[in-house]
């Protein structure tokens, strides 16, 4: 199986770090690279990242800027290997994500692949949402292709010919981005039947049917109008506090 370049977007993750870095360190998959992309954090995220430089493959990269997909396409531009995972910082994963997504990605010959969420409690308001997210992802693959960029799979060809993730769009960018994957001729996208844990902290500090409300209209918007350029809903991101426990990996 081809190596993996991890591109880990952070800002003022210094709590959430830890935790991701050391489920890569745990990984059955061990031909990957992890670049650390920095969004001006004003904590110990760099901190946290340099600590690990003696454990993983880690190399940091300290913007001047911010934003979201600035991080990613920023980590794709200096990436190693071919085969790239975006992540956030505050998502989780079990020991054999990567070689079971690897090679499912190489089975099925995908260049884009998304990844269904799951969360720590198996019956609960919040794991209903995910089922249900999980569910139009499902159904959506074919002919309304999304997906989360919080854990999303791709190349560095298929990133370079549909331009990288669009700094224009605030919300949606990862949904816009492998819409447009799956229409380019030569690229194939699909659902993973792999999982990752999604941190719940948006949801229990935002609202969890305020959440899925705006993310239902943003959908039916792209759906029938195109994509969301500009931030039209006044949707805030990395304003969460750090209270919420991170959820669980292979731990």
């Amino acid at each position: 199986m081809g190596e993996v370049s991890i591109i880990v977007i952070t800002l003022n993750e210094e709590r959430n770090l830890p935790y991701i870095l050391g489920d890569l360190e745990r990984q059955t998959f061990k031909n990957f690279e992890v670049i650390v992309v920095d969004s001006k954090s004003t904590d110990a995220t760099l901190e946290v990242a340099r600590s690990f430089m003696n454990i993983l493959p880690v190399r940091i990269v300290e913007m001047s800027d911010r934003g979201v997909s600035l991080g990613r396409n920023t980590g794709a531009s200096l990436a190693e290997y071919e085969r790239l995972l975006f992540l956030d910082a505050d998502t989780r994963l079990d020991a054999e994500f990567l070689e079971k997504s690897v090679r499912e990605l190489e089975i099925r010959r995908l260049q884009v692949g998304g990844v269904y969420m799951k969360c720590r409690e198996s019956f609960s308001l919040t794991a209903a949402g995910f089922k249900l997210f999980n569910a139009g992802l499902w159904l959506g693959q074919r002919v309304f292709p999304m997906a989360t960029g919080a854990c999303l799979f791709s190349t560095r060809t298929a990133h370079d010919r549909i331009g990288g993730f669009d700094k224009s769009i605030v919300l949606c960018e990862d949904c816009d981005y492998v819409s447009r994957a799956s229409k380019e001729d030569g690229l194939r996208f699909g659902m993973l039947k792999q999982n990752f844990y999604f941190h719940h902290r948006r949801l229990e500090q935002d609202g969890i049917f305020r959440t899925g409300w705006i993310y239902i209209r943003a959908n039916i918007y792209r759906m029938f109008v195109g994509e969301l350029y500009g931030n039209p809903y006044l949707y805030q991101f990395g304003h969460y506090d750090d209270t919420t426990e991170a959820p669980n990996g292979d731990t």
